[in-house]
């Protein structure tokens, strides 16, 4: 006894479904022009029905018609509407070999300041202490008491007095005085305490130190009570207006930079944003394990924006040449190797197999397989590769050779 079924035709984009009739005894052996596919994977094709591999749908029964398997495909406009197929005619343009490598930004080494104690005491408050806080040239940064500083405090008074007593002595005491005050000025006070100082006639024991450097505290590395030496570090500060994005180029790219130093720098924070800037260092010495050494590029940075640790990408440019090429991606590689869709002139979608030269993030060359003047799909030939297998059951390249 016969079993009725239905064959089921799936047009690709306008989503229409018509079954087939078909009657088989069991073992009658498939038609060479009929084979089963999955609507969700049509690079599934198999000889008897069953269900898909890697959806596990139910395969569709599809019956190819011998006189369209060299035709090209058609689509309708409601098709290439859904399937956003866009073309682009193919000429020649300016392509350089670009490489692109992983950043990370870092201060401007060249402008880090150090805050140093200027005199030995005990610091009594810290009036910055948080790392990222901004200093301005000026700004008061802690307080410091210390005995060595009120006597020579005192010692300056003393010489002061003594000016204004004793103007006819032998001793010239305005040499004494300026010497008292140069000393004052080294060790932390500015021309403003020192006037106060005088005025009041009275040496202070604290004495607020005010910041010789503008920018971002990066370290704090002394703290409220403790006590501290001449010379040592209380502050680090760096000066964001520049900073310096280090990337890591391979041994084997070292020869690129022979052909530019121009460098363009992206940050995934910002999209669409692009820095120009320039190779200005590159590190002599080779990390031994990975022979990565790096290269450094200065960035404008006066709005402070960026900030040190973000991630980036520095792109470096090489020759630039006039040669056919291709938005990057209208190429369908696979292990037969390249190739592109391109609408003839009767406007129906062939495949072609193409060699390809050097390539960037946008566009490809292509050395052989394709001219200028014709249209190559930039958009959707993976989908249209798709429908040709479905609709005619093989691989559009099948059997084709460059």
């Amino acid at each position: 006894m016969k079993r009725r079924a239905f064959i089921h035709t799936v047009s690709w984009a306008s989503l229409t479904v018509v079954w087939e009739a078909c009657t088989s005894k069991n073992g009658e052996q498939v038609p060479d022009n009929v084979f089963y596919t999955c609507s969700m994977d049509p690079q599934v094709m198999e000889k008897k029905p069953g269900t898909c591999p890697i959806c596990k749908m139910a395969l569709t029964k599809i019956v190819v018609d011998p006189n369209m398997k060299n035709a090209g495909l058609k689509l309708s406009d409601q098709q290439k509407q859904l399937a956003n197929i866009q073309i682009e005619t193919v000429a020649l343009r300016p392509l350089g070999e670009e490489i692109t490598l992983a950043a990370i930004l870092t201060e401007n080494k060249d402008k880090l300041a150090t805050v140093t104690a200027r005199v030995a005491g005990r610091i009594e408050r810290l009036l910055v202490r948080n790392v990222g806080e901004f200093v301005r040239v000026g700004q008061p940064i802690y307080e410091v008491y210390s005995e060595e500083l009120s006597a020579a405090q005192q010692d300056y008074l003393i010489a002061v007095q003594k000016q204004k007593v004793l103007k006819d002595a032998d001793v010239n005491f305005r040499q004494l005085t300026e010497a008292a005050k140069n000393k004052l000025l080294l060790w932390g006070m500015n021309e403003g305490q020192i006037a106060e100082l005088e005025k009041e006639g009275l040496p202070q024991k604290k004495l607020t130190v005010f910041s010789h450097y503008a920018g971002a505290v990066t370290e704090v590395l002394a703290d409220e009570g403790t006590y501290v030496s001449e010379g040592t570090t209380v502050l680090k500060l760096a000066d964001l207006s520049t900073l310096w994005a280090e990337g890591q180029l391979y041994m084997t790219e070292l020869s690129f930079l022979n052909q530019t130093q121009e460098a363009l720098v992206e940050m995934p924070y910002f999209p669409g944003r692009i820095l120009k800037g320039k190779v200005n260092f590159v590190n002599p010495e080779v990390q031994t394990s990975s022979k990565i050494l790096t290269i450094r590029v200065d960035i404008a940075n006066g709005k402070k924006e960026y900030q040190p640790g973000m991630q980036a990408y520095v792109t470096l440019k090489g020759t630039v040449k006039n040669m056919i090429a291709v938005p990057t991606n209208a190429l369908i590689q696979d292990t037969n190797g390249v190739t592109v869709w391109l609408e003839n002139a009767e406007g129906a979608f062939e495949s072609r197999m193409v060699s390809v030269g050097m390539t960037n993030k946008d566009y490809t060359e292509i050395t052989d397989g394709l001219k200028a003047g014709e249209k190559v799909v930039i958009s959707g030939a993976y989908l249209l590769n798709s429908e040709y297998i479905f609709k005619k059951g093989s691989n559009p390249m099948e059997g084709h050779k460059m």
